[in-house]
């Protein structure tokens, strides 16, 4: 931001998840799927934004239909026909058009220091492809043997290093089931990405709500991650810089922002959630500016 104005040639990541909407609502008689992040790329084009492409970031499809009863086992057997599949998250990126054309360059570009921002670490961002060491798949009689935290971990492990098996992965699942061992609550064998532009390993329940739920206040409905805040600061800005939310929420976007160590700017409708958010931009600014026991022997 400059001045309140969009710079020129800056990214908006726009967080966004589509909507399910009620047969009732639309005189089908079965849920559909509005696509709000197609309107959402649709309004922003619109208005002159140039789009840049998409994150995915993958959630728990079995956690979803504990809230929504939407793509239940037992309907699927019913009638496979009518069900859809889990609505993962989108981040969004657009991009205000530099002032000069010439060149891609923003007006005011965010560098990175080679010194600081590798080769190997750049290879990684670019694409995250990681090849086997060879060894071979765990049989379905040794995954029993392990527990629900060591399942979910080495079936993650598993699904990012090898070559992927679709029935494999189906034979696991089945098996750890049949002995009992495969939750109803959540995705324990949940299929991991590799790929740069899909992100599986976002820290779901990370967010502003653990700290409301402690002080007993209103929960958000779609809190932000952390770590997903965090990869879009510290990649499309600079320290010192400040860094803008219109859609605040619990205020993470600017919370966060301060911890590294830029400048947070944000808009809520809800007074309730603004002051929360407010609360926790001061506690970060707080914390900033405490002085670390290095800070005080150089000072010494």
């Amino acid at each position: 931001m400059d001045g309140g104005r969009w710079k020129a040639g800056r990214i908006a990541a726009i967080h966004v998840k589509d909507r399910i909407v009620p047969g009732g609502m639309t005189g089908l008689g079965f849920q559909t799927v509005y696509p709000f992040h197609c309107r959402t790329i649709e309004h922003y084009t619109r208005h002159g934004f140039a789009y840049m492409g998409m994150k995915t970031i993958v959630t728990d499809v079995v956690r979803e239909n504990n809230q929504t009863y939407r793509l239940g086992w037992t309907e699927q057997c019913k009638d496979g026909s009518k069900m859809g599949v889990g609505m993962p998250e989108y981040l969004l990126l657009f991009r205000k058009p530099p002032t000069d054309t010439v060149n891609s360059y923003a007006d005011n570009p965010v560098v990175k220091s080679k010194e600081k921002y590798s080769r190997g670490r750049w290879q990684v961002d670019a694409h995250g492809f990681a090849r086997s060491s060879g060894n071979r798949l765990l049989t379905p009689e040794e995954w029993e043997s392990l527990t629900h935290e060591q399942i979910f971990k080495a079936f993650r492990d598993y699904s990012l290093n090898q070559v992927y098996d679709f029935e494999h992965h189906v034979k696991i699942a089945e098996h750890l089931d049949a002995k009992g061992m495969l939750p109803v609550t959540f995705m324990l064998l949940q299929p991991q990405s590799w790929h740069p532009d899909v992100w599986t390993d976002i820290t779901r329940m990370l967010t502003l709500n653990g700290a409301q739920s402690a002080k007993g206040k209103e929960m958000h409905l779609c809190p932000m991650q952390f770590d997903l805040a965090d990869r879009v600061i510290e990649q499309f800005s600079m320290e010192g810089e400040t860094v803008y939310d219109p859609f605040s929420g619990l205020g993470t976007v600017p919370y966060r922002a301060i911890l590294k160590k830029r400048y947070g700017m944000a808009c809520e409708l809800s007074p309730r959630y603004f002051l929360d958010g407010a609360n926790y931009c001061k506690a970060a600014e707080d914390e900033v500016s405490m002085p670390s026991l290095l800070d005080l022997l150089n000072a010494s």
